[in-house]
């Protein structure tokens, strides 16, 4: 049985913890109540650029992919472009171990990946057989639209060079606080199909005649835009999914803290009135001899 001194230690570097994690939950709420109202906002700007993206595809005849990738349509197109959303910090639960276990069903060799967070590079980099051609770490809790245009310009220029076959995301899509799942979305190539789908959801179609000088000429210039909101829209999910994620893990911690306090508390009480009983009895023992 540990001595009495070892056990208030114990209970002393416990709590400690505990107050630690409490405190990073209360962090992590506020934060992620901060981030769900922005992403509101980001959520209905990209639904509105993706309204105006998808009627203005169906109002041109051309093949809109060969706008930004004639040669793949040349040559055969031999893999894709994915980028993957991950932390820059830890102790967010399974955040970012879910993520890359996505990433390695997902992936092929041949591949390459554009990475956010520091904390999803370190696993990927230990893999050794993902084909990274870009990063970005450190990109703060309130993350800028300049993120989504850095990225969108790295698309534009691998798309250039590369016979790609898509560009996807993977992010991790926030429902609710128990729902958050890594997911795969594509946004490109704009397939026929996707575009059906995504008409769908649309209540409205705007008449091409509205379209000053022409549609084609307005779609050239709008793949950044749709590229950019989409990029920032996961961005944003993918954040929000981040701290919901912490601040559960820092509310679970806290709760086995306190759990592993009471315990101890119990195994401290016992081991003191264990001595107590042995030294009454040392006491009887020796007034009888």
């Amino acid at each position: 049985m540990e001595s009495l001194q070892k056990i208030k230690h114990r209970i002393y570097s416990v709590n400690s913890t505990k107050k630690i994690t409490k405190a990073m939950q209360l962090v992590a709420a506020a934060k992620f109540s901060k981030i769900k109202r922005k992403q509101n906002d980001v959520e209905a700007y990209y639904k509105s650029v993706k309204y105006l993206f998808i009627n203005l595809v169906k109002n041109i005849d051309q093949d809109i992919d060969k706008l930004l990738n004639e040669s793949a349509y040349k040559f055969a197109a031999k893999r894709n472009l994915y980028i993957v959303f991950g932390s820059d910090l830890g102790l967010c639960g399974s955040y970012n171990s879910e993520m890359f276990k996505k990433i390695k069903a997902e992936v092929k060799t041949e591949d390459m990946l554009i990475v956010i967070g520091n904390k999803l590079l370190s696993l990927i980099q230990r893999d050794k057989t993902f084909h990274i051609i870009q990063t970005l770490i450190q990109i703060g809790d309130d993350p800028s639209y300049d993120i989504a245009k850095i990225i969108s310009t790295k698309i534009y220029d691998v798309l250039q060079i590369s016979l790609l076959k898509s560009v996807k995301l993977i992010y991790t899509n926030y429902v609710n606080p128990i729902n958050t799942t890594p997911i795969v979305k594509e946004i490109f190539p704009i397939s026929n199909e996707k575009i059906t789908e995504e008409s769908e959801e649309l209540q409205n179609e705007i008449d091409s005649s509205s379209f000053e000088p022409n549609a084609e000429e307005i779609l050239k210039n709008s793949f950044a835009l749709f590229f950019e909101a989409s990029i920032y829209n996961a961005l944003m999910h993918a954040k929000l999914s981040e701290m919901s994620q912490r601040r559960t893990a820092m509310e679970t911690a806290s709760d086995n803290a306190e759990d592993l306090i009471s315990d101890l508390h119990i195994e401290y009480n016992g081991s003191r009135q264990a001595k107590i009983t042995q030294e009454l009895t040392e006491i009887v023992n020796g007034s009888n001899s």
